[in-house]
């Protein structure tokens, strides 16, 4: 009778006998209480629990899922919070998965012991290999034997093997400790079963190879429970839940960035998977580029973007930052998932990207998203996802809940419970295991790359819709930016600067490019302006996309670097004539 056989979720705890406080379980004030001993069984049913000596039900699920290895759960204190639910939700996430981690078979019951045979002490006390995670993973760097190879590994990590998954979960994630979930953690703990993802922080050598365990630096979950920026974060993934590329090892750390003492974690080029998450032609198009033809649509296209690229994440699809304001961020146009407001979070671009995911990906949707519970609020095509004044799509998230059906094609609204945009609540989305399966998501699923590329493009017609009026002399002409701009530098441009600031490109009281075309025209008397906008050439084009570029880079000079790329590469930088820019509707 596990936990009494009650479905703990949030708001439960294990009451006060002291101050005469009754428990609350399965969201039941002073539930009936069946409380048994091995010898007698039953003893007693009393809706008085505080009357009672009374079990201690969440604090025995806090304690079981440390054990697990499910550290975000925090310290076990009897009262169900967000950290519990978080670590349910955690643990239905893995519990799912045909391979997890367990307790070496040949290592059960045998202590840990230091280079010199002697047992290893963590608080004074000798600790077993299946002994709790909680502990192990405190145990800090296994000893390198003297004369071999093998990789440099914590005593957690060392501790543990894959396994085929013998209990498959099959219910909801939803962080609500239904039957199903209690059979699950009981056939875990039974059988020596882990979390089987780790994520530690390492220091590395000038190449990148890992070197020392960062102290208190194993098993890692929360964003903010491990602040030095020095070390690396590696995840050490016993799953199979990605498909590897052959130039990786599914057997090894992988890098994922590291914690930015500004508030969160990030990711810079060294972390990156490269070539795999890098946004090359190869990558994007199918094949490398042919000298022969540069000029071609989807190579215009491709540079447009991966100017914009460099500029947000190196061009990584690998590269996530969650250390500012904002909530994670990732992709070409680095969307986030939330946009900062004060103590809350707004709905933002990345959610909207997932809702364009789930209408055109579905199956690669579930492998990212949905099979760990998350969601977009709006669907693709929804009326309240399209912003008409910034040119942007926009969402926020919901979670699946304990009435989600996992095995139907279809799902009701009841299904979902809308995240919290409360930024305690919502940061769920920045520990690190979320950053890893984002990370591995843009270096493993091509799908995911697809789509988030198309999104990209998206963009770009968008906004080259969008109408402009300006004067020449005294004729008032109406046209679009994609009429006025037609050189890839120039929209390059202009898709840097809408990322940056959409308000600045597009929107009917803050725009500025009028302006900038304005400027243009006003202060190059000597061009043919009176053209029709068709008509234009190079010179008009190189005096639009000067002026462009000195407004843009006043905003944010990032794309005085980013415009130069591909310079040294074989597709060329972006072009700048008159009518370069190539894309199809």
């Amino acid at each position: 009778m596990k936990y009494g056989n009650f479905n703990l979720r949030r708001g439960d705890h294990d009451g006060n006998t002291q101050q005469n406080t009754p428990p609350r379980w399965s969201g039941i004030d002073n539930p009936a209480v069946q409380l048994e001993t091995a010898e007698t069984g039953i003893v007693s049913t009393s809706s008085s629990a505080a009357s009672l000596t009374v079990p201690e039900h969440v604090r025995l699920l806090q304690e079981d899922l440390q054990t697990l290895g499910f550290a975000i759960i925090g310290s076990p204190d009897g009262s169900f919070g967000k950290s519990s639910e978080w670590a349910v939700r955690e643990f239905q996430i893995y519990a799912r998965m045909p391979h997890v981690a367990r307790v070496k078979v040949n290592k059960i019951g045998q202590l840990l012991l230091t280079a010199t045979g002697n047992p290893k002490l963590v608080n004074n006390n000798e600790v077993y290999y299946d002994s709790s995670a909680h502990i192990v993973a405190k145990a800090g760097q296994l000893p390198n034997t003297s004369g071999t190879t093998d990789e440099l590994r914590s005593y957690y990590v060392d501790s543990l093997e894959q396994t085929t998954n013998g209990h498959l979960y099959t219910g909801p994630v939803s962080g609500v400790v239904d039957s199903d979930t209690r059979t699950a953690i009981e056939f875990w703990l039974e059988n020596h079963y882990r979390c089987p993802v780790v994520i530690e922080a390492w220091s590395v050598s000038n190449t990148g190879a890992r070197t020392l365990l960062s102290n208190g630096g194993s098993n890692l979950w929360k964003y903010d429970s491990f602040t030095s920026s020095a070390p690396r974060i590696f995840a050490r993934d016993f799953t199979q839940y990605y498909t590897y590329p052959s130039t990786r090892s599914a057997s090894q750390y992988q890098a994922i960035g590291y914690y930015d003492t500004q508030g969160g974690p990030n990711a810079t080029k060294k972390h990156s998977w490269s070539p795999e998450a890098e946004m090359t032609v190869e990558n994007m198009l199918g094949t490398p580029a042919n000298p022969e033809q540069l000029n071609s649509t989807p190579l215009s296209v491709y540079r447009v973007i991966r100017v914009v690229a460099e500029a947000e994440c190196y061009g990584r699809f690998d590269v996530i930052n969650a250390w500012d304001n904002s909530l994670i961020s990732a992709g070409p146009c680095h969307w986030t998932m939330g946009a900062s407001n004060g103590n809350e979070y707004e709905k933002a671009e990345f959610p909207a990207f997932i809702a364009y995911f789930l209408r055109h990906y579905e199956v690669y949707f579930k492998k990212v998203f949905g099979n760990f519970g998350l969601y977009p609020e709006y669907e693709w095509g929804d009326e309240d996802l399209y912003s008409s004044s910034t040119l942007t799509y926009t969402s926020w998230l919901k979670l699946t809940n304990e009435t989600h059906q996992p095995s139907q094609l279809t799902y009701a609204d009841t299904e979902f419970t809308p995240l919290s945009n409360k930024k305690p609540e919502a940061n769920y989305l920045k520990n690190w295991h979320w950053i890893y399966r984002i990370s591995m998501a843009g270096r493993t699923i091509s799908e995911y790359r697809q789509a988030m590329w198309e999104m990209a493009k998206l963009r770009v017609l968008d906004i080259r819709k969008k109408s402009v009026e300006f004067q020449v002399g005294t004729n008032t002409i109406n046209s679009t930016l994609g009429e006025v701009f037609t050189s890839e530098k120039a929209v390059a441009i202009l898709l840097r600067w809408h990322v940056y600031r959409p308000s600045h490109v597009v929107h009917p009281n803050y725009e500025r490019i009028t302006t900038v075309i304005q400027s243009a025209i006003n202060n190059n008397p000597l061009v043919s302006w009176h053209l029709q906008v068709s008509n234009w050439e190079d010179i008009h084009e190189s005096v639009l996309t000067e002026h462009l570029l000195t407004a843009a880079s006043a905003v944010n000079n990032s794309i005085l670097t980013s415009i130069l790329f591909g310079s040294d590469q074989p597709q060329g930088s972006v072009r700048t004539g008159r009518d370069t820019f190539l894309v199809d509707a």
